[in-house]
């Protein structure tokens, strides 16, 4: 197990679907010989899901050059978290739209069919800095050819703390992310939904941490009302600003030039 080095830092988006209400599932979903009959829904998920979500990423960069890398990071339980590397702001809104579009999609087809929903989260970490990449090719199924891949560092673990957060066939977004977007000249679709602020265990210092939810314009009907881009462009920067004052380091906005050391 060894860290990548020597390359420079690079934005990595990690999108995160889990299930709402599985366990219930699960447990209502054993016959009388003890077999699981609620593994039909979860294979049809980790099937279904990384489809979807490749047909609307083919359908937002319809009218751009190429596609970023993307695929199934890894699968955790009832969730799936997939990996995309956007080269571009620009990019990683329009990879937000696409996976935001998906878990709705989703969300819908699979509430059709079972008792369950699913709820999604979009976050960014700069590889490089804040943020590390290790190569394990002691992994099973890799090789020091083709070595698994794992990412490290407390932009990552954020994500995993904001996923709670969200709600049923919506999407959570990192305020990194969420800065950057709302601050940039061009939404592509993405609307803004402030919530608030909550502390997130192991993060920031317990400082309340800013919860934004994201949607696409015509696509689902999100639980709060829309945010105008600049007000949420302004809170972020100004949470962050606060926290700095207090001593917590946090994650600039993505594509941000990077910090004088």
């Amino acid at each position: 197990m060894h860290p990548s080095g020597g390359e420079r830092a690079r934005l990595v988006m990690f999108l995160s679907a889990d299930v709402v209400g599985s366990t219930a599932f699960k447990a209502a979903n054993v016959d009388a010989d003890g077999r699981a009959v609620w593994l039909e829904a979860f294979e049809t998920l980790f099937r279904e899901l990384p489809l979807i979500f490749v047909g609307k990423l083919a359908e937002y960069f319809a009218l751009e050059d190429d596609v970023p890398h993307s695929g199934v990071w890894k699968v955790m339980g009832d969730e799936v978290v997939f990996a995309a590397s956007p080269r571009t702001l620009t990019q990683a809104q329009l990879v937000a739209a696409a996976f935001s579009d998906a878990v709705q999609c989703y969300d819908a087809r699979i509430a059709a069919r079972w008792p369950l929903r699913i709820r999604g989260a979009c976050w960014g970490a700069e590889i490089g800095r804040r943020n590390r990449m290790l190569e394990i090719p002691e992994m099973l199924g890799a090789s020091e050819d083709r070595p698994y891949l794992d990412y490290l560092g407390p932009d990552i673990d954020i994500g995993f703390r904001l996923s709670g957060h969200s709600r049923p066939g919506e999407v959570i977004l990192s305020p990194n992310l969420a800065e950057a977007f709302a601050a940039h000249g061009e939404q592509h679709g993405i609307e803004f939904h402030y919530v608030g602020e909550v502390p997130l265990k192991g993060v920031c210092a317990g400082l309340p941490f800013p919860l934004v939810l994201m949607s696409v314009a015509g696509v689902g009907v999100p639980s709060f009302p829309s945010t105008g881009a600049s007000e949420v462009a302004q809170r972020l920067a100004a949470i962050r600003a606060r926290m700095c004052a207090q001593g917590v380091r946090t994650a600039p906005p993505v594509f941000a030039p990077p910090p004088d050391d």
